[in-house]
């Protein structure tokens, strides 16, 4: 039954949020003006020689001190699992981030792809598509992950989906005990605040640490909402409670219209307790093994220039990410035998690292529409920013996601479909695309005051991707192969949703809109609207949604592709464990961040009942 609350007692429920003054509002102004302009000149990383300077390979690490516990990567996952192991006061945890701090910057969401062209983004491209990213210079898709605390959570699109019962349930079925949904639903209600007047108690929680919210003041959908009934999908008052099929109003990681991330919900208030070590600009190049007993004893890390190292008492726990994680591995000789031979580098332990890949490939249609909705300044913006409004609260304008079985035979949908409108703000920023010029032309000509878009995920693909090392040296980023349509059912798929985009345009809004598709004049040798032309158009613009998972995939010893148990811990390495989204199993309906935080929540609890530390809910 929905519980009405007009008003609940709780220090996390109400917010006062920042008073409009002219000084606040000409500092915003300034600060983001000023990084527009330096991210024209930034030139994208390439590697991370930055973290060595001159710094000898071989020279004897200072020692930093020891610990607890260590957490690598202050990401949404490694951010929980630190603020949740300071919790018991007799331990010391020390938190290494390569990024700085969170700030006023990365907490305006709408920035988020000018953050991708800073130092906040680690600078990752994909190696060369077989299949996809043909529109991309070189076949090579930027694969945006953060550099900061908070990680991809400081610099992503803030969408908050939990997934499927369906999905957790099938982590359980393949042997991984305690992540089924309903042993996962009180940590998703523990880590969450959400802001609504209609909260189901049995699947939402508030008063935790994560604040998610709708944006302010809340659009008018119900246009939207007609399209979908029409075309015989259902309106679903909030998909991350019972029922996640149908359409649903956009919900974020958002507080009084900032960005809400690990950065703001754990870190920054755990910086206050005695026993909680932030090092910031610290970038691991090593686990610390000893091979006789292969137990991990702490780790290296470079920061100014130096070479440390830091030891742990009790464990060391991975944090980095999808694509770090298994990188950290590997160069401390946990891996596949093959590829560490290959890099010369001495083998410690033989596992599947990085080689299950698995991500959701992402197409985005764009409109034309019949209506132009006049720009606001950009300090009225800012002066609604402030108070926890208006556009600049938002990614782009995005308003609803549209969760879809293709073939309606699973409550587990297949397809996800965002809807962003027109989206007129007055200030262009700019993004990291590696666009060839005849797909950068499309995107030129979209209208910001007239047209609107649909992005379309393929929420459980088939194709595998992989992650390798391109040497032994940390300072070379890896090898990120997402494997974008290497099975052809997944192109196929998108092929087939196509039809969604054309009903839309015949369809139209009931009374006050009419939309018309952008074509895709690079793909004008073939007929408009045949298989042979959308698969052109996929091809070219379909991208990787940055929600790889599974390069340090959980599962059974007998599982080819496990590397860690369902207590996280790396198989045959005593005192490691691995807690991020590189851990999943498989594939989750819908985007991975929730889930990051989700995972860092049991990853904690798993460690605190190994050493007899009770869990409080």
């Amino acid at each position: 039954m929905f519980i009405l609350l007009f008003l609940i007692i709780s220090p996390h429920l109400v917010y006062s949020c920042d008073e409009v003054t002219k000084n606040k509002i000409d500092f915003l102004e300034a600060l983001i003006n000023d990084s527009i302009e330096k991210s024209k000149d930034y030139k994208v990383r390439t590697d991370n020689s930055n973290f060595f300077v001159n710094t000898n390979d071989s020279a004897i690490p200072i020692e930093y001190g020891t610990f607890d516990f260590i957490v690598v990567g202050a990401g949404s996952s490694g951010s929980v699992v630190s603020s949740r192991l300071s919790e018991v006061e007799k331990w010391d945890i020390l938190l290494l981030e390569a990024g700085d701090l969170n700030d006023d910057l990365t907490e305006i969401p709408y920035l988020y792809e000018l953050l991708q062209l800073s130092e906040r983004n680690w600078g990752y491209f994909t190696t060369p598509q077989k299949n996809g990213c043909f529109g991309r210079k070189n076949r090579q898709c930027p694969y945006h992950r953060g550099k900061v605390v908070g990680g991809s959570g400081s610099i992503n699109g803030l969408g908050f989906t939990r997934g499927n019962r369906g999905d957790y349930d099938k982590w359980a079925s393949l042997g991984n005990l305690g992540w089924s949904y309903d042993d996962l639903l009180p940590y998703f209600k523990k880590m969450e605040n959400f802001e609504s007047d209609n909260i189901d108690l049995r699947y939402r929680g508030f008063g935790g640490p994560l604040n998610v919210a709708y944006k302010e003041p809340k659009q008018d959908i119900s246009d939207i909402v007609y399209c979908a009934l029409k075309r015989g999908k259902r309106y679903t008052e909030d998909y991350n409670a019972k029922d996640q099929l149908g359409i649903s109003r956009y919900q974020r990681n958002i507080r009084c219209g900032k960005r809400e991330s690990g950065a703001t919900a754990y870190v920054r208030p755990s910086m206050t307790r005695h026993n909680f070590n932030l090092t910031l600009e610290a970038f691991v190049t090593k686990i610390v093994i000893d091979q006789t007993t292969k137990t991990a004893n702490g780790v290296e890390f470079m920061k100014n220039g130096k070479k440390y190292k830091a030891s742990s008492r009790r464990e060391v726990i991975i944090s980095g990410g999808a694509v770090n994680s298994p990188q950290l591995l590997m160069l401390s000789g946990i891996g596949p035998a093959d590829e560490l031979r290959k890099h010369n580098i001495p083998i410690i332990q033989e596992l599947p690292v990085g080689q299950y890949l698995k991500d959701h490939p992402a197409f985005r249609i764009e409109y034309r529409s019949n209506q132009t909705v006049p720009k606001q300044s950009f300090r009225q913006l800012l002066e609604k920013f402030v108070q926890g409004k208006g556009m600049l609260t938002n990614l782009e304008n995005t308003l609803t996601y549209t969760f879809v079985n293709t073939k309606n035979t699973s409550t587990v949908p297949d397809l996800e479909c965002i809807f962003i409108a027109s989206n007129p703000v007055p200030i262009k920023i700019p993004s990291l695309t590696n666009y060839i010029p005849e797909v950068e032309n499309y995107y030129k000509n979209v209208n910001q005051q007239t047209d609107y878009s649909i992005v379309v995920l393929l929420l459980h693909p088939q194709s595998v991707g992989s992650l390798k090392l391109k040497s032994k040296d940390p300072r070379d980023f890896p090898l990120i192969d997402v494997g974008i349509f290497s099975a052809p059912e997944d192109l196929e798929m998108f092929y087939k949703a196509t039809k969604f985009f054309e009903l839309f345009e015949e369809l139209k809004y009931p009374q006050r809109m009419n939309f018309t598709m952008l074509t895709f004049d690079f793909c004008n040798e073939f007929k408009k609207n045949s298989k042979e032309y959308w698969y052109c158009a996929i091809q070219n613009i379909s991208y990787s949604a940055y929600h790889i998972s599974s390069t340090v995939k959980m599962g059974q010893r007998q599982d080819p592709h496990a590397v860690v148990d369902n207590r996280l811990k790396v198989y045959g390495i005593e005192k490691l464990r691995v807690a991020d989204c590189s851990i999943m199993p498989t594939t989750i309906s819908g985007h991975t961040n929730a889930a990051c935080f989700v995972i860092g929540e049991r990853a904690a609890d798993w460690i605190k009942l190994d050493y007899g530390i009770p869990i409080l809910f």
